[in-house]
């Protein structure tokens, strides 16, 4: 067993930094339910704006801001259209049916990380039939988690957003990782943001802080959704505190994120040259490398490699997932590529 570790299984294991911790312990606060922390709101004025949006609601966790986002814009005995591979359909335990009674229908998604329009086109179709569900919303990821960090293609995102449209229904992005959609394009985020009713960003993930997530909409919707958080339980007081992290992220992380990508590609150049992996260096866009393992099951190689010193997430039966994030250092970096390209030898 390896004595240093470098833990790659999320960004998720990231750590708030000493100058995050001194914002949050000096953060002036309030009572958020009632409206009343000074932090919270900044923090929701200033991601509305980022992401071009009238008004924005702090949240607990992506997660809450997906299912909350999915009961504002959709009732109870819909069906909700999202990819078969996406956060929605496999890693949120049903609360779509468990806390609205609404159902998920799945497409599967094409390399790019989006359904084929046409198949979403023809899922819409349907609504009209009293005989099934009513489908209205559409749900897409950016970037796509499992699909490898992947960018959605834009003029493919809005060839869907003519479709749904058109079909009367609705939008909702979960951008629990747009911000290196934002980085790896160079664009603003409110480019990324156009022709959705709804979009979520995750501040626990990519920006290295310990809790939190924004959902954004119109007025009318995020008041809606304030409603829903208190009935899911999300109602929180002095939560400036962990809002104050966000807005240190803003600032000093957000900036930082273009070397995750760099040591995402570096991993993945490392792994092409392990006997066990395989991986196309050129498809990593962002900070996520999904490693192939023909003939040898994800789980015994996650237990491999954690035996030298990787921390890695099988996603698969035989595919890993590594996610650098901004608690790596470039020694860290190195013993993962020098492992990895070893691996197997």
């Amino acid at each position: 067993m390896s004595r240093f570790r470098v833990d790659l299984r999320s960004d998720t294991v990231s750590v708030p930094s000493l100058g995050m911790r001194n914002a949050m312990a000096h953060a002036e606060v309030g009572d958020d339910v009632f409206g009343e922390d000074p932090t919270v709101n900044l923090l929701q004025e200033r991601v509305a704006t980022l992401l071009g949006f009238e008004s924005a609601i702090f949240m607990a966790s992506g997660t809450m801001s997906n299912g909350i986002a999915i009961r504002v814009l959709a009732d109870p005995g819909d069906e909700v259209v999202c990819g078969s591979s996406s956060h929605i359909y496999i890693y949120e335990g049903a609360s779509a049916a468990l806390n609205g009674g609404i159902q998920l229908h799945r497409l599967d998604e094409g390399p790019d990380g989006l359904p084929e329009p046409a198949d979403i086109e023809a899922a819409l179709a349907r609504s009209g039939d009293l005989h099934f569900a009513p489908r209205r919303l559409v749900c897409l990821e950016n970037t796509h988690n499992i699909m490898g960090g992947k960018v959605l293609p834009a003029s493919k995102v809005r060839s869907v957003q003519d479709i749904v449209y058109a079909s009367g229904g609705r939008l909702y992005l979960d951008g629990a990782r747009l911000w290196h959609t934002h980085v790896a394009l160079g664009v603003p985020l409110q480019e990324l943001t156009q022709g959705f009713e709804m979009v979520s960003v995750c501040f626990s993930k990519a920006m290295g802080c310990p809790v939190g997530s924004v959902l954004a909409g119109s007025a009318a919707t995020v008041a809606r959704a304030r409603w829903f958080r208190k009935r899911h339980g999300g109602g929180m007081r002095q939560a400036g505190i962990l809002a104050a992290a966000c807005l240190h992220a803003l600032e000093h992380n957000l900036p930082q994120l273009e070397q995750t990508h760099k040591w995402a590609r570096s991993l993945a150049r490392a792994a092409s040259s392990s006997s066990i992996f395989e991986i196309e260096p050129e498809s990593v866009e962002t900070n996520i490398v999904i490693l192939r393992s023909p003939g040898v099951s994800s789980a015994t190689v996650a237990s491999a490699l954690e035996g030298v010193g990787i921390g890695c997430l099988p996603v698969g039966p035989q595919a890993i997932r590594l996610v650098t994030h901004l608690s790596l250092s470039e020694r860290d970096m190195k013993f993962a590529a020098d492992t990895l390209a070893a691996f197997g030898g």
